[in-house]
C-alpha cells in the first residue's frame, strides 16, 4: 500500500454510529479519465486490492475503495470479532455512498463502479437506489447475485435469525479464520497471490474474518430476491458482468438472468477462471482487463 502515491485512508461514520475504513488514491497524471469506486467482496479488505488499484491508476483513474461495513478494519458487527456479520445490505450501500460523499470533490470526472462478489450486491443496490451520484457505468467481477449452497440454506438462516441467532456464524461454517491450503481452494489458480493474501491476514489479525452469520445470509437472500425484472429495467447505464468459468461460490445463472434484464448489459465469461478473477494468474487477469478496457469506452465516451 505504501507504493500507492497520494494514498489517503479515512473513516466514515454511517448508520447506527458504525464506522468503516475507506481509502482514496489519486491518479498522478495531468488529467484523469474519471474515477472508479471499487467495492471488494465478503471477507476482503483494502490491502488485498493494492494490485487492482495500481491497475486502475495505470488506466488513468482516481480510485476510492472501502472495507465494507462489518469487515476489514471497519467496525465489526457479529457476536464475535471473527463472525462475518452484516446487519443490512441497504446500510452497507448507504455507508459506501457516504464514503464517496466524503471525497466527492476528489472523485473528478465520470464515475464507474467496479465490484467483486458481495461488492456486486452492494453496487447493484446502489444503482437501483441512485445512492451514488454521477455514475455512468458499472463493471462486475463474479457478482454475488445468487449463492451456490445446500437447498434450504436461506430458510434455515431466516429461522435462526428469528430465534435470536442472527449474529452467530451459520451452522457448519468456520467460527474463526485459519489459513487455507492452496490445494483445492475455490478462488484462484495463482499460488503467489493466494499466499500473499493469506500473509496479509496473518500479519494483521484484525483483518481476519470467518464464516458468514445467519443474519448475513438472511440479508443477502432478501437483497438478491429484490433484484426483480421491473427494478432492473430501470438501470439505463452500460453494465459489464464478467463471470468465472470455474465458479463454485456464486451462481453464474444469476449473471445470465440479470444481464438479460438490464437494458444495456454485456456478459463475458473468462475461460478457466475460479471465483477471484482479479487475484487469478496473469493470463486470466489480463482477460478480465481486456473485457473491462473494451467496455469502459462506452460509459466514458464524450457523448455518453
Amino acid at each position: 500500500m505504501a507504493a500507492l502515491l497520494g494514498l489517503e485512508t479515512f473513516r466514515v461514520l454511517g448508520p447506527d454510529d458504525i464506522t468503516i475504513r475507506a481509502a482514496f488514491v489519486p491518479y498522478q497524471g495531468d488529467k484523469p479519465r474519471g474515477s472508479v469506486i471499487l467495492a471488494p467482496g465478503r471477507t476482503e479488505y483494502i490491502e488485498k486490492y493494492a494490485e487492482t488499484i495500481s491497475d486502475l491508476l495505470a488506466r488513468g483513474f482516481n480510485v476510492l475503495t472501502v472495507d465494507h461495513r462489518g469487515q476489514g478494519w471497519s467496525d465489526r458487527l457479529g457476536a464475535t470479532a471473527h463472525a462475518g456479520h452484516l446487519d443490512s445490505f441497504a446500510k452497507a450501500t448507504d455507508h459506501m455512498a457516504r464514503a464517496v460523499a466524503a471525497v466527492s470533490d476528489k472523485l473528478t470526472g465520470k464515475r464507474i463502479l467496479l465490484s467483486h462478489s458481495m461488492g456486486g450486491t452492494i453496487c447493484l443496490e446502489a444503482l437501483l437506489t441512485n445512492a451514488i451520484p454521477n455514475v455512468v457505468g458499472a463493471a462486475f467481477s463474479a457478482p454475488m447475485w445468487g449463492i451456490l449452497g445446500p437447498p434450504g440454506m436461506g430458510l434455515l438462516a431466516k429461522s435462526l435469525v428469528a430465534t435470536g441467532k442472527g449474529k452467530d456464524v451459520a451452522p457448519s461454517l468456520p467460527t474463526t479464520w485459519q489459513p487455507e491450503a492452496f490445494e483445492g481452494n475455490q478462488v484462484t489458480h495463482d499460488p503467489k497471490r493466494f499466499a500473499r493474501n493469506n500473509a496479509l491476514m496473518l500479519e494483521q489479525p484484525a483483518l481476519q474474518i470467518a464464516g458468514p452469520t445467519n443474519g448475513w445470509l438472511d440479508e443477502a437472500m432478501k437483497t438478491m430476491a429484490s433484484f426483480t425484472p421491473a427494478r432492473l429495467s430501470q438501470i439505463n447505464l452500460p453494465i459489464l458482468v464478467v463471470s468465472a468459468e470455474g465458479e463454485t461460490i456464486v451462481d453464474n445463472a444469476a449473471h445470465v438472468r440479470i444481464c438479460g434484464q438490464v437494458p444495456h448489459g454485456q456478459l463475458r465469461v473468462v475461460a478457466g477462471s475460479k471465483h477471484e478473477l482479479l487475484h487469478e494468474v496473469d493470463a486470466i487477469r489480463a482477460a478480465f482487463w481486456a473485457h473491462f478496457d473494451a467496455w469502459a469506452d462506452l460509459p466514458l465516451a464524450e457523448n455518453a
